[in-house]
């Protein structure tokens, strides 16, 4: 059996009532299982399926459980330390793209500012006085990274991979220059969340699930099973009137081409593993229609995860968005940097790694 297949029938669907509850043959199997979850961001989830069923020390993962569930913990512990700071400050954020509705631990904790940029300057200086450094050439170029050394103890280096202390702040939520995403539509629709007692700012879960998707697209251009399972859970958290929101929230920021391909995926994924496509994701591919080139890429590919996205997805995913002027505008001022050799050459690398990685 696909070894993708095989997971998702191991940790099951928020679409089955009764999970299959299929298990790994044997300690090997288990082991391999873990390293493919993690590779797909959602290793946590996967021990977490085995020991409710008090199998971790029957297939030798109990050690790495509590090493994920302390990971989990630390991150979660950086967004709410953050978060009670922007409160206290005034501070006019949402976390995003960071806590979802299943245990899943993503690289670090991302946060959009909607302020103005003197108002995000001083965002800056309340982090850096208050136990946070500045990560230097480590991110977009509107976006800012900080490592938490008050909870995470300083990094000097600090190592290429992200850690669960590590901030990114946005002021622009973009690639590069790029911007594919207009924070004063999504500003509308922030809202308070009780957080492990704690009263933080996210996005409501339709807008959430708009950025999740159209981030794994652009800048990504890979889709994780930490996206398979976001999607999941979000909409079977959603009734069909909240459904209906998440597709204008997509319409409206001119990504209902990135919705399509990522049903198209995701809802093939759980065909392929459960035998159905749940009624919710069929109604929203009725609305949207599938990506018929996607759905059979990934059957071609024999389900391997991350799923990369196509040359063809990509490209119709930007063209699409030369319909938002806040990402045209973002474009041309793009291509002017890129007249600098070295601004050029950042890019197209850059491009190529995301193409030829297998992950992030």
């Amino acid at each position: 059996m696909d070894q993708t297949i095989k997971l998702l029938k191991v940790i099951g669907s928020p679409f089955c009532e009764n999970n299959e509850n299929h298990l790994p043959l044997n300690e090997q199997e288990a082991s391999y299982l873990y390293f493919y979850a993690k590779k797909n961001k959602i290793a946590l989830y996967y021990l977490k399926s085995l020991e409710e069923r008090d199998l971790l020390e029957t297939f030798g993962l109990k050690e790495n459980f509590y090493k994920e569930l302390e990971n989990h913990r630390r991150q979660s512990t950086t967004a709410i330390r953050i978060a009670e700071l922007f409160n206290i400050e005034n501070i006019d954020y949402a976390i995003f793209k960071s806590l979802v509705p299943f245990p899943g631990t993503p690289n670090d904790v991302d946060i959009i500012h909607f302020g103005s940029s003197n108002e995000y300057e001083r965002a800056v200086e309340v982090m850096l006085k208050s136990g946070y450094v500045e990560v230097k050439g480590k991110v977009d170029t509107e976006q800012r990274m900080f490592h938490d050394v008050k909870t995470g103890g300083y990094l000097n280096p600090h190592p290429e991979k992200k850690d669960v202390f590590d901030i990114d702040l946005y002021q622009k939520i973009s690639a590069s220059y790029t911007i594919y995403l207009d924070k004063k539509k999504m500003q509308k629709h922030i809202c308070y969340t009780e957080f492990l007692g704690h009263r933080i700012r996210i996005l409501k879960p339709e807008a959430e699930l708009v950025a999740i998707i159209i981030h794994s697209i652009i800048p990504e251009m890979l889709c994780t099973l930490f996206v398979y399972y976001a999607t999941l859970y979000h909409i079977d958290g959603m009734s069909y009137d909240e459904i209906n929101e998440f597709l204008d929230i997509a319409r409206e920021n001119h990504v209902t081409f990135s919705i399509r391909s990522n049903f198209s995926v995701v809802a093939e994924l759980h065909k392929a593993a459960h035998g159905f496509i749940p009624k919710k994701l069929e109604f929203i591919l009725k609305k949207v229609n599938w990506n018929v080139n996607e759905k059979n890429i990934l059957i071609k590919s024999v389900y391997i995860m991350p799923y990369k996205y196509s040359v063809s997805a990509v490209s119709r995913t930007l063209l699409d968005k030369f319909s938002d002027t806040e990402f045209k505008k973002s474009f041309m001022k793009q291509i002017i940097y890129m007249s600098n050799p070295k601004m050029a050459k950042w890019v197209i690398n850059n491009i190529i790694l995301r193409r030829q990685r297998e992950t992030y």
